[in-house]
């Protein structure tokens, strides 16, 4: 899958990721009964739910209803077929030069099919269009974000994030995240 090149932004490649077939009898592929689209109201329960049980035995923090409709704009969410949201995904916007991908959150049913990078691909998409340069993520998974073009990256490169957010976490002195960045271009 490419990204990019709307506006002659540098295309990003983001890795593609195979998905197993629901059952023998339904020949269709997770990716052809998953969307990825942008939130509504109705979701937000939904991507409550998810965070907060993801929180729980994840290094995703939890996030409180009222700071989830705050922010309701910045999110993705995965959605099947019938309806349910199986995850979730935000972009945050620290300025022209930074966005984080943040809260990103697969049903733990649905994890390893595609969901989780298909909802990244499109933060990626849409960061590429605000002209955003850089893209990080604090995760517990490096792997994941590698496999979609992110490197390694130190905490220390980030003070915008650090000062203004990590600084406030409860697990900020005791943080078992590591960073990843995509240099997105020049816009």
């Amino acid at each position: 899958m490419r990204t990019g090149d709307a506006v002659g932004e540098r295309a990003i490649e983001v890795t593609s990721v195979a998905i197993e077939p629901i059952s023998t009898t339904d020949l269709r592929t997770q990716e052809e009964l998953l969307r990825v689209r942008p939130v509504t109201m109705a979701d937000l329960d939904s991507i409550h739910a998810l965070i907060e049980t993801a929180s729980r035995t994840t290094t995703v923090l939890p996030r409180r209803r009222e700071e989830l409709c705050e922010g309701l704009r910045d999110f993705v969410v995965a959605e099947q077929e019938r309806g349910r949201i199986i995850g979730c995904a935000a972009l945050s916007v620290f300025g022209p030069a930074l966005a984080e991908v943040r809260s990103l959150v697969v049903d733990p049913t649905f994890q390893g099919r595609g969901a989780g990078a298909r909802m990244v691909a499109e933060l990626i998409n849409e960061a590429g269009q605000l002209g955003i340069r850089r893209l990080f993520a604090l995760t517990d998974n490096v792997p994941f974000f590698e496999r979609l073009g992110f490197k390694p990256a130190d905490k220390a490169t980030l003070p915008q994030k650090v000062w203004t957010e990590c600084i406030r976490c409860p697990k900020y002195l005791d943080c078992q995240e590591e960073a990843v960045d995509l240099d997105l271009g020049s816009p």
